[in-house]
């Protein structure tokens, strides 16, 4: 699978699926292990929308607008990732701990609006039961099952992950590069996917003709076409820095000796995406230093 302006993405492919069949040893192996086949799912999803080949009259350029809720879910991970990798001990545990938040919060949504009706008695007998299980397989006190959402939390965004390191690990390496790409890319991608008005525009405007004639004036149609044809390499890129960088953290935590192929994947694609050199610069190139 190819796409026109991206003709060396296999190289990343080739990278990514050496961990597929990578066993991380540690105690929090799982988590890792899921997460990557999520994000590998997620990258492969993007890439099959975009590509060129084997051709497809079904598979429209447009269908690139519908990208960045997908972009989103890598960053998040990404930025997951880096949090994670600063604490393991303590953010691993924690996180299955919040999935208990999570019951609860979904068993009260249930007694409220269907606590009466016979057809969910089943399922809400369910939720009972795995509800009592987390609570012994995590080990939850009396004041985390009494009051989970302030005993436990939630998971955080990667805004409050930021603040969460900021307020115990204050000499974190990574501070500066999450503040960074959150007033950046998280700041635009979730623009476009709760469509404020920049997000709004950015989609939707390529659906509007009269819009498009107003603003690109009597070539607009293949104006349009160019401004689309951009906002798609945009996001194949983004979504190649984003799976490199999620790549790059595993490797420069566990050491897979893959060090050199992706500082020379980095290296590669920097020379053509600015948005893939300023994540090289700003944080890559010192993770994976030269052998």
């Amino acid at each position: 699978m190819t796409c026109r302006g991206c003709s060396k993405q296999r190289p990343l492919y080739l990278s990514v699926n050496g961990l597929r069949n990578t066993n991380i040893s540690t105690a929090h192996g799982q988590y890792f292990f899921q997460s990557m086949r999520v994000a590998i799912n997620t990258f492969d999803t993007i890439m099959f929308i975009v590509a060129d080949s084997p051709k497809d009259p079904h598979r429209k350029p447009r269908f690139a607008l519908s990208l960045p809720p997908l972009t989103r879910t890598l960053f998040e991970q990404l930025i997951t990732f880096v949090f994670m990798i600063e604490d393991i001990p303590t953010y691993i545990p924690w996180l299955f701990k919040t999935g208990y938040t999570e019951y609860r919060i979904h068993f009260d949504h249930c007694i409220k609006y269907h606590g009466s009706d016979s057809a969910w008695q089943a399922y809400i007998s369910q939720l009972k039961s795995e509800i009592v299980r987390l609570e012994k397989e995590c080990s939850l006190n009396v004041d985390e099952i009494k009051n989970p959402k302030k005993r436990i939390g939630r998971w955080p965004t990667p805004g409050r992950m930021l603040d969460l390191l900021k307020r115990d690990h204050k000499q974190s390496a990574p501070i500066t590069f999450i503040e960074y790409v959150n007033s950046w890319l998280y700041r635009e991608l979730s623009g476009q996917t709760h469509l404020n008005a920049v997000g709004i525009t950015g989609r939707g405007s390529f659906f509007d003709n009269r819009i498009a004639e107003h603003i690109l004036g009597p070539d607009w149609e293949e104006a349009l076409n160019e401004h689309l044809q951009s906002y798609r390499h945009h996001q194949i890129y983004l979504t190649i820095t984003l799976m490199l960088a999620i790549v790059s953290e595993v490797e420069g935590h566990f050491h897979f000796g893959r060090n050199q192929k992706a500082r020379y994947l980095w290296t590669v694609f920097s020379e053509h995406s600015d948005i893939t050199k300023e994540f090289w610069e700003t944080r890559y190139s010192s993770l994976l230093p030269k052998d």
